[in-house]
């Protein structure tokens, strides 16, 4: 196989996320939940890819942690797509 070939796997972007915000800045669930705005059993079922990321959530991740709205409801979508038949 070429690397033509190969396609990156697409993750829930709620993934990503917990990679990037409980291991990589060692932030708490109740931190993430407060300053995003949600529950903190959302945080928990988002980071396990058992909720989507709304635009509401886009927009305080990005207000908070950075990157913009717009990525992380990109990311949504093109996981949408990924696992749609």
């Amino acid at each position: 196989m070429t690397d033509k070939n190969r396609k990156m796997k697409i993750v829930h972007p709620g993934k990503i996320l917990h990679m990037e915000l409980i291991e990589g800045r060692n932030l708490s669930i109740g931190q993430i939940a407060e300053s995003i705005k949600i529950a903190p059993q959302a945080v928990e079922e988002l980071f396990r890819g058992l909720i989507p990321i709304s635009s509401e959530i886009a927009m305080n991740i990005a207000s908070n942690y950075g990157g913009s709205s717009d990525h992380f409801m990109r990311l949504q979508k093109n996981y949408d797509l990924s696992i749609t038949p």
